[in-house]
Formats: structure tokens, sequence, C-alpha cells
């Protein structure tokens, strides 16, 4: 694969949020067949859910790319192409969000690709297809801009039937192999095969078997890196619950400690923004050290699963061409 750096990305939440509590009892009110009682996910380590009040989803979307697009202006970075995931916002209207954006700088002719169906693999996804990108003949100074956006307009976006989902958003500007930023040294994807409703049943099968195919694509990734589990300084994977990591951190091998979980309390699961939320808040803490070593893991809802072996170089949002 061609190494791909993340030089650049920006995180957005909303300042409001609400207890899980009140998230659950108002989901089941609107008809939502929740399964899990209060004291069962607080007991997953979530604690509050983001709410976003003020912005719309173009707002959210605005927030988080027009800083990181500025900069790739100053530093004469070229925008390839724009690639946008968004689960809760699937009604083919994804281009018509980024409209005001591509205007103001003149991204009108760039490529705006929406994906879907991935779920919360989605980052692992971008990665994977900027790398084939980069693999071709591109002129020097090309970037890749990622972005995803979430806001929930209806219980149902709120809610399946065992995960409560936070609203915000997240963008991430990446290169091809630069010397400093977040460098990806191996990047893969794995599918399970299987098809998956919304019926609980098909839905417990699934939280109970997911961790084969995590297993499969960190194992592919290690391979891919040539480097060993024992290297991972830090562990970055969607907030999908204390339960769930201890699952994972067991079946890896790995130490339940080195999953970061500073953030599932107070931000919950926020779709595609769990992973970017997560290093941010481990940079800012100090957590997140340069040249350590760590590894991101996605799990999206219908058989998708994402690794990632990264190298933290230096502070992001510093573009070095």
């Amino acid at each position: 694969m061609c190494n791909v750096t993340i030089v650049d990305y920006s995180v957005y939440l909303p300042e409001s949020r609400i207890h899980v509590k009140e998230a659950i009892q108002q989901v089941k009110a609107d008809g939502v067949d929740f399964q899990t009682s209060d004291s069962e996910y607080l007991n997953k380590g979530f604690e509050l859910v983001p709410i976003e009040e003020e912005l719309d989803l173009e707002q959210m979307i605005a927030t988080v790319c027009r800083p990181i697009l500025r900069r790739a202006l100053q530093m004469n970075v070229q925008i390839a192409a724009v690639i946008f995931a968004s689960v809760t916002n699937n009604e083919n209207e994804e281009r018509n969000l980024f409209d005001n954006l591509a205007d103001e700088f003149a991204l009108e002719a760039v490529p705006f690709i929406p994906l879907e169906e991935y779920a919360c693999s989605t980052m692992h996804l971008s990665l994977c297809l900027a790398s084939n990108y980069f693999m071709l003949p591109c002129q020097q100074g090309e970037g890749i801009l990622f972005i995803t956006a979430d806001r929930a307009k209806n219980s149902y976006e709120r809610s399946d039937t065992f995960m409560l989902f936070g609203d915000g958003a997240s963008a991430a500007l990446y290169m091809r192999g630069q010397r400093e930023g977040q460098q990806t040294l191996a990047s893969v994807m794995r599918v399970d095969g299987l098809v998956y409703d919304l019926a609980p049943n098909r839905i417990q099968l699934y939280y109970s078997t997911f961790y084969l195919g995590v297993r499969q694509a960190v194992r592919a990734t290690l391979n891919e890196s040539g480097m060993h589990i024992a290297q991972i300084a830090l562990v970055f994977c969607t907030n999908l619950g204390t339960h769930v990591w201890s699952m994972l951190a067991t079946v890896l091998k790995v130490p339940l400690e080195r999953f970061y979980n500073l953030t599932l309390a107070q931000d919950g699961h926020i779709h595609n923004t769990d992973i970017l939320n997560n290093i941010d808040h481990a940079i800012r803490t100090g957590l997140l050290k340069p040249d350590y070593f760590y590894m991101t893991i996605s799990v999206g809802f219908g058989g998708y699963y994402g690794c990632a072996i990264h190298r933290y170089v230096k502070e992001v949002n510093e573009l070095c061409i």
C-alpha cells in the first residue's frame, strides 16, 4: 500500500449533552425497541449523549472543514477528492451539504464521493481508498479530504436496539507519505459476507461474533506492517463500550489499559467521529506522545471492520509539504 499521512484534522462536538437515562427514555417513548436497561448501559461506561441543538448538518460540516481548507490553501495543497460519510444522512443529498464550501474554496470540479453501507468503519475505508489513489501518478501537494458528520433527526437515528448515537462531525486531510503528522503504516478492511438487518436477534448475533472479523483485520494489519502487537502503545477503537473493549483485549492479547477510554463517558458513540475524537483527546491530554505507534480499529454494523497502524510523528494541524 501507499503510506497515507493525516496531515490535518478537525473535530466538532456539540456542547449540549443529555444523560443516557433520559436518552433511553426518549427513544423508548418514540417506539424504539431499546433492549438494554439503564443500569446495563451505564455499566458499559456510557454516561452522556452529545445532542446538537444549534447547527444543522451543513453547518457542522463547515465547522470542521473550513479551518482545514484554509490551512490547505495557505500551504498550496490541492484537494483532489472529497470523501464523505454519514450514517444518519442517507437521502442522496450529500453533495448539497458541501456546495457552499465548494463555492467558497473553488472546489466545484473536485470529485465528491459519498460512502454508504460501511456504517462506522468508513474512516478505514477512506484510508484504503486514499492509499489506492496515491499509488497512481499524481501531482505534488495533492490531498484528499475525508468528512464525516451525523445529526440524528429522530429517535430511530438516535439509537438502534442496543446502542445510543451522539451527534458530531470530523474531517481529516490525507496526503501521501509526509514526514510529519499521523503516518499510516498499514491499513486493512475486512467484510463478514453476512447480511444483517434490524431484527433484534440478528443484531445480537452481530454483537456476539464481530470480534472474529476484528481479529482477522488486526492480524492482517500487523502482518502488512511487520510489527508485533506489543509495539502498539495505544488502541483507539470505535466507542462501543468497555464490555466490547474487554472482549477485544482478550482476543487480541492486548492489555485492556491500552484501549483509550477517556471519551466514552462524556461523548459516547458518535459513528465515524469516534476515532478522530479519541486521537485528538489523547494528543490534547498528552497521552499520545510523538513517535508512539498506535492502532485504530473501527467496527461497522453490517460486518465491516477496519484496522490501521499509525505513527504519531508531530502535532498535526501544521502542514508540511
